[in-house]
């Protein structure tokens, strides 16, 4: 049997402060997960929200070739405001440098919301975060 300390129970107090519309989302939130308060949802939602640590080191690489092609764009940059000339190798060096950038940003994006919580999976978190914290 697991006994806890007269300070283990001590409760402590978070304040957060929502505007109307922040608010309004999570009442609606908490009454669609079927969690009796509130505080309840917002608990289960910490122990739910999954931490996502990138070193600088892992992205090292990324940062690096956004570099290039930032510095590629703004050298094209001065050129056409010395020469007020711009060409058409330029223009699709610019563009080509902007799609790979995106698609990389949609990679990372797509990554990211792999770690989305959807209604479905949340109560099945929540159950578990019930019986991890009863043990």
């Amino acid at each position: 049997m697991n006994v806890k300390s007269d300070e283990e129970r001590k409760s402590k107090v978070l304040k957060v402060r929502l505007n109307d519309k922040e608010f309004a989302k999570l009442k609606q939130y908490t009454e669609e997960s079927g969690l009796r308060s509130m505080s309840e949802y917002i608990f289960n939602s910490i122990i739910a929200t999954p931490i996502i640590e990138l070193t600088d080191e892992e992205l090292a690489p990324e940062k690096a070739r956004f570099k290039e092609i930032a510095d590629r764009i703004n050298s094209i940059a001065i050129q056409v405001n010395q020469t007020g000339n711009i060409y058409p190798e330029d223009l699709q060096e610019i563009r080509q440098g902007v799609e790979e950038i995106s698609a990389r940003l949609a990679e990372y994006q797509a990554k990211l919301g792999r770690f989305a919580v959807t209604p479905q999976t949340f109560r099945a978190i929540v159950d578990k975060a019930h019986e991890d914290v009863k043990k």
